[in-house]
């Protein structure tokens, strides 16, 4: 499969596109002004512990402190170990007290409300192996075949001292142990350094590592595929990739040079532009609304334009298979995480459902974040989850909007119009005859076509003649309130 990473740079900030047969399948986006993000490594101190909730508050310098759960400790992995297992029964001020200095790495990255969640058990991914200092365990991609599977797990353990762990990746499978090997003494050495420098800074929040850059997880992530192709518009971006990767990586990186940007030659900004929106048209004519609330992303499958030529049973199975791989794409696409719920077009046969959650299963395997398919509920709606590290493209590049609070509703023009008749109403018992209005041009339309009516009832009511200017807010303002002369040249100056 020819897969082509775009990376464009502009200012501090990178983002970039991962096509896949010429399809953007991934947006990759690294913006250091955003906090905290996934796999960095902070020195921190705890600001409060919760025994209700088994978890503390760590302030680790950023702007909401990180929340760190019990089952998050190595000490509390430590004593579940022992041989009574007593552990798991101990509250959390068992482990932990206010004040003290820990160090912790960022699992996922502060949204809305809610600071960085975080851990003890340290990781430090490679492009072979992710090595756990605390972990004590051994683990080895399933993608591999098993008797393959076996060798790495017995040379992985031979590897490792006291407590290690460690996780096999798949791109180790044809790589000789002496080069695996390598990369782990490397971590290792990592490891010690971190350690090293949160000791020397016992008593100050600072970041201790970080490897989250986009450069770096393109580097370790997709630098071992002959069929890869990575395009930079920076040199020193191209020199940084040429100088880190791998001596072994299969992968092209190009540097462009071309005089339009570089989103701008592959077509990139109209695509994500497309990848905002809600509302998605699918090949054979049907459609997807994608919703998301702070619980769960909701999606619906619409029949739209789609009719089929057969019956309905397998009109509504064709729709829902092309919907279940078009959702998984987009899903990855949009980088939504946590729960999904998918209102697929009824289907009364189980032979057919089970088919369409076939379809969904294999189309997500193409994802590299972690998904889990649960099947139907007894509503007929598909559950399933996507791991969550990191913020989802819309809020990366979205802000809730300061009139509808984000809820993608206003208020209707005759509500807005019903309340500013109530607020010219109050005025009645002032002595000033006339009053000036600004409205949104919608209720400013209303009142001079069907509504002109109520505004003379309502200027007879209070007692005020009324004077209205169209404004660009999506409501109304009273700017004036005075003699009829004062306010038609305040009015007449405005109009």
């Amino acid at each position: 499969m020819d897969r082509k990473i775009i990376l464009h740079r502009w200012m501090n900030d990178m983002r970039g596109a991962l096509l896949e047969e010429g399809k953007v399948v991934e947006w990759l986006f690294d913006t250091p002004s955003e906090g905290p993000q996934p796999g960095m490594i902070f020195r921190g101190q705890v600001v409060d512990v919760l025994p209700g909730m088994d978890a503390v508050f760590v302030d680790i310098g950023a702007e909401k402190n990180g929340f760190l759960y019990k089952k998050e400790l190595v000490s509390y992995h430590r004593s579940i170990n022992e041989a009574d297992g007593s552990g798991a029964e101990k509250p959390i001020s068992s482990y932990m007290t206010k004040g003290q200095w820990i160090n912790v790495q960022v699992k996922k990255e502060e949204t809305g409300s809610k600071g960085a969640k975080l851990t003890e058990l340290l990781s430090f991914p490679g492009k072979y192996l992710v090595y756990l200092p605390e972990a004590n365990y051994v683990a080895v991609s399933k993608k591999m075949n098993d008797e393959v599977r076996d060798e790495w797990r017995a040379q992985a353990r031979e590897w490792l001292e006291n407590d290690e762990g460690i996780i096999i990746r798949t791109v180790a499978e044809d790589r000789s142990s002496e080069e695996v090997y390598e990369e782990l003494s490397r971590l290792k050495d990592t490891y010690q350094e971190v350690l090293s420098i949160g000791k020397q800074t016992s008593k100050k929040t600072m970041m201790l590592y970080n490897d989250s850059s986009l450069m770096d997880r393109v580097i370790r992530d997709f630098l071992d595929d002959e069929n890869t192709m990575v395009v930079v518009d920076q040199l020193d971006d191209y020199q940084y990739i040429k100088k880190h990767e791998h001596k072994q990586s299969l992968s092209k990186v190009e540097l462009y040079r071309g005089k339009e940007d570089i989103f701008t030659h592959y077509d990139l900004h109209k695509t994500m532009e497309k990848s905002l929106k809600p509302f998605i048209w699918m090949k054979n004519g049907g459609s997807l609304q994608i919703d998301h609330t702070e619980a769960m992303t909701v999606i619906d499958v619409n029949s739209a334009k789609f009719i089929g030529k057969q019956g309905l049973r397998e009109t509504a199975l064709k729709l829902n298979v092309e919907a279940a791989k078009t959702i998984a794409d987009q899903l990855r696409l949009r980088d939504v995480g946590g729960i999904v719920l998918i209102d697929f077009v009824d289907m009364s046969s189980d032979e057919d459902r089970a088919e369409v959650l076939k379809v969904l299963r294999n189309q997500l395997k193409k994802d590299r974040t972690m998904t889990s398919v649960l099947g139907f509920t007894k509503l007929g709606l598909v559950e399933m989850t996507r791991k969550k590290t990191r913020k989802t493209l819309q809020e990366s590049l979205l802000r809730s909007c300061s009139v509808c609070d984000g809820t993608g509703k206003v208020l209707k023009e005759e509500e807005i119009a019903r309340e500013m008749e109530i607020a010219i109403s109050s005025l009645r018992n002032l002595e000033e005859d006339a009053v000036l209005i600004e409205v949104a041009e919608k209720v400013y339309t209303l009142y001079k076509t069907e509504a002109r009516s109520r505004l003379a009832r309502i200027e007879e009511q209070s007692g005020k003649e009324i004077y209205l200017n169209k404004s660009n807010t999506n409501t109304f303002t009273i700017r004036i309130i005075g003699s009829v002369e004062e306010v038609r040249k305040r009015w007449e100056g405005q109009g």
